[in-house]
């Protein structure tokens, strides 16, 4: 298990190495100057000189592969840079606004395990039960629809029809809800189309069907025998889910104001603030590959037989 630990983080650095290239590059390569951005953003007419001074303030006169070794070392001390509009530190508005991201994410996690499971359970338990095809059906529909349009449904009958919860912001307890239900139906539905057809197939195995014809009920079946055949399977469908939740967090917060991570990244896309911009995309795709490096360890501890690959 050692061994298999230490190869899958030598994987993990330079996979680590690479994306960071690819994230610097997609950002600095971006069309327009930075420098005659900020400029007009501050009420000043760009000229050369005033160009050409704030671009070695900033670091931007300098070759590409010495701008991206400063970023990089900067970035292992925790400097992201500054932000292009108001000159904060970026590390310290993304860890400003990463509690409630993190809280949304547990949310909607929650909500999408759930429901995906209490669905997967009672499809095994009582496949040709009405209720059973019916919240399959409603799970799988629900999935279908963008994310955006699933919220403005929620706003529209609960918190503007019902007046039950509020439309937006991070005012209360109640606040986190709507936005959760957003994000964990669509996880829900990814989470039942991954899980249920390995509940099924775990159903069919001999040895559950042999505990089933020894007497033993088909509740105890599923629950003893079926889910932990299907347990491998479930670390990597919610490991998916999970990356998906991530990605979709940044619509979400945008519909419902909540004050997280990715609201402050769509803000920064249309202000063009480069730093703001680049240090989301590093914090989100690190978060996506630890994820599902920490699946993929979770799996070799489950199923021995990946040790050896």
């Amino acid at each position: 298990m050692t061994a298999v630990v230490l190869r899958r983080a030598a994987e993990l650095l330079l996979v680590l190495l690479v994306l960071s290239v690819l994230v610097f590059l997609l950002t600095s390569l971006a069309p327009g100057d930075p420098a005659e951005e900020i400029l007009r953003r501050g009420g000043v007419q760009p000229t050369a000189a005033g160009v050409a001074a704030l671009r070695a303030e900033l670091g931007l006169d300098q070759p590409l592969f010495t701008r991206y070794l400063r970023w990089l070392l900067a970035a292992l001390r925790g400097d992201l840079g500054r932000s292009y509009v108001d000159r904060s530190p970026v590390a310290a508005g993304i860890l400003a606004r990463l509690p409630a991201t993190l809280r949304l994410a547990v949310a909607a996690a929650a909500v999408a395990a759930g429901l995906a499971l209490l669905v997967v359970l009672r499809a095994a338990v009582r496949p040709r039960a009405l209720d059973s095809r019916v919240l399959a059906f409603v799970t799988v529909a629900i999935g279908g629809v963008p994310p955006y349009i699933v919220g403005i449904l929620l706003i529209s009958v609960v918190a503007v029809g019902w007046r039950l919860l509020p439309t937006s912001g991070d005012t209360g307890p109640g606040a986190v809800v709507l936005p959760a239900l957003t994000l964990g139906l669509t996880g829900a539905a990814t989470l039942l189309r991954l899980l249920r057809g390995d509940l099924a197939r775990a159903l069919r195995l001999p040895f559950v069907r042999l505990a089933a014809a020894k007497g033993l009920g088909r509740r105890r079946a599923v629950t003893v025998h079926a889910l932990r055949v299907a347990a491998p399977n479930a670390v990597t469908a919610v490991s998916l889910v999970l990356v998906e939740l991530v990605a979709g967090a940044v619509v979400v917060e945008t519909l419902f104001a909540w004050p997280g991570v990715g609201q402050l990244a769509v803000v920064a896309i249309r202000q063009r603030d480069l730093p703001v911009v680049q240090a989301y995309v590093l914090v989100v795709a690190v978060a996506t590959i630890l994820v599902l490096a920490l699946a993929e360890l979770c799996l070799s501890a489950l199923d021995p037989r990946l040790r050896r690959r």
